[in-house]
């Protein structure tokens, strides 16, 4: 069966665990949490020298798991197979049959967890569809996924307010704008806050502690830009490399922001809605935060002075990966030129 977040926590909140689950998705702090939140209802405290089978999956293989699966519990009613980043695309062909055995017949004596960490599960073959039909059929695949912008601010003031600190919705929504969206780095960034501030948490207390992402700095500059504040542009770009960000992670995050304007802009003028272009792109787009602040700086520009921009980000991509001159530069004059590019048309 397929579980969802909420359906997974009250599978493991009322004990009513299946025989195997394959814990995928591309929220890293989501997956590791309900991974190990799994291992730790199955096994009771203190039994875990028997019962707990942990296994890193670039170490083992399908035999190994299944030998661990095989042996009974000692004075508790399960035992956990814990599995980080088994390869299931890297099995061969004697490697898959022994893995579809196995969980063809599994025990009801264990709880058998696939956390696919950073190893992906694809199904290019018809051993992998059957893999994956298995966990299905006799457990659950989790996907968890990025959660939504309005989840994301729910999450940063329920954990500031454990940490009995109080911030309202609008700064929280900010703070996610500055951060980004990876679960882990918010929940470090709220410990950082919460440490600095007492009582109420400010806009200026998130400028002054938090560590912006790439893409939020990006869209600073190109706001800047808008405005015709070149120094802030300029000192944007310099505090990304003296944080060694990479320079094609700087540029790319420069370039998608421009793709959204260009998408939407195109979008609107034809006569379409941002549901529309969201329904084209469900996977750049997962809600309408993006396309709303997207939308928003695209009011800036008209469709031929973003058709130009994407013809000069082009050029200059062309000579990040060729010539030889400071990157720095190269990105600072991007950026008089794609400020011109709105003036000119």
């Amino acid at each position: 069966m397929k579980l969802q977040e909420k359906t997974l926590w009250q599978n493991i909140k009322s004990q009513n665990l299946l025989p195997v689950y394959l814990i995928r998705g591309n929220e890293g702090y989501l997956k590791q949490k309900y991974a190990n939140l799994l291992a730790d209802s199955v096994v009771p405290a203190g039994l875990e020298a028997f019962n707990f089978h942990k296994l890193k999956g670039e170490d083992t293989t399908p035999e190994e798991i299944a030998t661990c699966v095989e042996a009974l519990p000692a004075m508790c009613e399960r035992t956990c197979v814990f599995v980080h980043d088994f390869d299931f695309d890297d099995c061969n062909e004697a490697e898959r049959e022994q893995m579809v055995a196995l969980l063809s017949d599994l025990p009801d004596t264990c709880v058998l967890i696939f956390w696919q960490d950073t190893k992906g599960f694809s199904t290019k073959t018809k051993l992998a569809k059957e893999i994956l039909s298995l966990i299905d059929k006799n457990g659950a695949v989790c996907d968890l996924d990025k959660r939504e912008p309005r989840e994301l601010v729910k999450f940063i003031v329920s954990e500031c307010k454990k940490n009995e600190r109080e911030i309202d919705f609008d700064v929280a929504n900010y703070m996610l704008t500055c951060v980004g969206d990876d679960m882990a780095n918010l929940l470090n960034e709220v410990e950082k806050l919460c440490a600095f501030t007492k009582g109420t948490i400010r806009e200026s207390d998130i400028d002054a502690v938090c560590i912006k992402s790439v893409e939020a700095t990006a869209f600073q500059m190109i706001d800047a830009l808008l405005a015709n504040n070149f120094d802030e542009a300029f000192r944007d770009i310099k505090i990304l490399f003296e944080q060694k960000t990479e320079p094609t992670m700087i540029f790319g995050a420069i370039v998608s922001t421009y793709v959204d304007m260009y998408r939407v802009k195109a979008t609107l003028e034809s006569g379409k809605s941002l549901s529309d272009l969201r329904s084209v792109y469900p996977a750049a787009y997962k809600s309408d935060f993006k396309l709303r602040n997207a939308a928003n700086r695209a009011k800036k520009y008209s469709l031929l002075a973003l058709e130009n921009s994407l013809e000069i980000l082009s050029r200059a991509d062309f000579k990040l990966k060729t010539s030889f001159d400071d990157n720095q530069m190269v990105l600072e004059k991007l950026l008089i030129e794609l400020a011109k590019a709105r003036k000119a048309s």
